[in-house]
């Protein structure tokens, strides 16, 4: 990247397309996730009831929540505090971002008076049918009916889709204008900044998951506005010290919503502190200490201690009467009866979850940390402000991604791939890195046109995963759909 006083102008074909490309990626985002149900499956479920507990009940225990039934999510704990004595059910998501969601509707809440369970009936008028003629089964007859159930309008729909809306859908069209700004100097030419502006638009998993209330976006977008404030900071010594506050507080809200995450804020805080000390401990640091002192705040709320959810998986708080985990089934059974290690690594990276498989644009920027890397000489030289740009990024999700992979390799309460989803979603915070390292990784395609087919080929089957994620993320992945058709990997069912 250039010197922040150089600018590069966009020509107007650049200019136009882009435009054309960012709007079009954003609506069909919004498009989609107006259309989809709002609650999609047990994962935010988990979360909507927390939401609705805090607003109609004034506590965490989802006891009551008319859709607590329909997730798996949650745990049966003994009530502390200044809870109703005895076991209650409690949301197992973190409960910063619900909290955060509730304290967002509550105006709206006590403004319009609707319950967020109310649903609105609409009777069905009479209407014709077929049906099969019993006195004669190869006929039909028309029959004149009424339908039984009515229509059923719930008023939640109006809460909690604005929601979606912006905590996916606005930051994910900011994502795209903040990332086409930073290819016109980190792209070499246009080959190179269309290429990865479709990338990101179109070829990655955070799209599809725009649709549905979860972690893993709002991890990837905190993670990028982190990221694009190092970048400006480190690249182009842009030291505004709102930069370092930005860069802390969104790396710690990361961490908040993907407690894995918490590896990237520590290694941002040693390499601005060496560099920048003062504008580090004075405004880094103090934003950085924000969300991590309010998830630790609400955490103790919700329980009346620190100890997570999570850490209590296969145990009886788990395991309470119908729990879906007594009979675990699908890729959960994993957890029960684990793969090799190196069969469950294979398939995370180049198998049915695999980053790499399901999105070979990936494997473009593994070869760009690669070239970003050599081109940076050694290490010991990381600091030199003149180092080619970027390359500490290249050093920071080099070093992530390696630390990423071996954990869930041998993490024993988690080998089911992340349950029935797309993709490896515990890795989708993650793209953002990825993607700042496209560029170098297909750069070689301006000039190689064998580059640039296997690299078009990436795309494509990076979009058709996305594709054919769309309908519903909460499902599997094509190959793993593909590999049980065709009877060559046998799940419990």
């Amino acid at each position: 990247m250039a010197d922040s006083n150089e600018t590069q102008v966009r020509t107007e074909p650049r200019r136009s397309t882009t435009q054309l490309l960012i709007v079009a990626a954003t609506a069909l985002a919004l498009g989609h996730c107006l259309r989809q149900p709002t609650q999609m499956g047990a994962n935010d479920i988990s979360r909507w009831c927390t939401v609705w507990s805090l607003l109609e009940r004034g506590t965490y225990e989802i006891d009551d929540c008319p859709w607590q039934t329909e997730t798996q999510d949650k745990v049966l704990r003994e009530a502390k505090g200044g809870s109703s004595p005895g076991k209650h059910f409690y949301s197992s998501k973190p409960a910063l971002l619900p909290t955060l969601i509730a304290g967002l509707l509550y105006p709206a809440r006590i403004a319009t008076g609707v319950p967020l369970d109310r649903v609105v009936l609409q009777e069905r008028k009479e209407r014709w049918t077929q049906k099969v003629d019993l006195d004669s089964p190869n006929r039909i007859k028309g029959v004149l009916e009424t339908p039984k159930d009515p229509v059923k309008w719930p008023a939640y729909i109006f809460y909690f889709k604005p929601v979606v809306v912006l905590l996916n859908i606005v930051p994910y069209g900011l994502f795209l204008v903040l990332f086409a700004r930073w290819l016109d100097l980190g792209a070499p030419g246009n080959w190179t900044y269309f290429f990865c502006l479709f990338a990101a638009a179109f070829g990655t998993y955070l799209l599809p998951f725009t649709q549905t209330l979860n972690n893993h976006t709002v991890a990837a977008w905190s993670t990028f506005f982190a990221i694009h404030a190092f970048i400006r900071i480190w690249d182009d010594q842009a030291l505004s010290p709102w930069r370092f506050a930005a860069a802390g507080f969104c790396a710690s809200f990361a961490a908040a919503n993907e407690l894995p995450a918490l590896a990237m804020l520590p290694l941002l805080f040693c390499l601005l502190v060496v560099r920048h000390p003062r504008k580090t401990l004075l405004f880094f640091v103090p934003a950085a200490l924000i969300p991590i002192a309010a998830f630790l705040a609400v955490q103790y709320a919700v329980f009346g201690e620190l100890r997570l959810a999570y850490e209590s998986f296969g145990s009886d708080e788990y395991l309470y009467e119908g729990s879906l985990w007594k009979t675990p089934l699908d890729l959960d059974a994993f957890n029960d009866h684990p793969e090799p290690y190196a069969v469950y690594f294979f398939h995370m990276t180049l198998g049915h979850h695999g980053v790499f498989s399901l999105t070979p644009i990936f494997v473009f920027s593994a070869w760009g940390a690669v070239r970003l890397i050599r081109a940076g000489g050694p290490i010991s030289s990381l600091l030199d402000p003149k180092r080619a740009p970027t390359v500490a990024v290249a050093y920071l999700t080099s070093v992530l991604t390696i630390v990423l992979l071996a954990f869930y390799t041998w993490n024993p309460k988690a080998r089911n791939y992340g349950g029935s989803s797309q993709g490896l979603r515990w890795l989708f915070w993650m793209i953002p890195l990825w993607l700042f390292l496209l560029p170098k990784g297909v750069e070689q395609g301006e000039t190689r046109p064998w580059v640039r087919r296997f690299a078009v080929l990436a795309l494509a089957v990076s979009v058709m995963s996305v594709g054919y994620a769309i309908r519903n993320p909460w499902t599997h992945p094509w190959i793993l759909d593909a590999l049980e058709h065709l009877d060559l990997y046998t799940l419990t069912r």
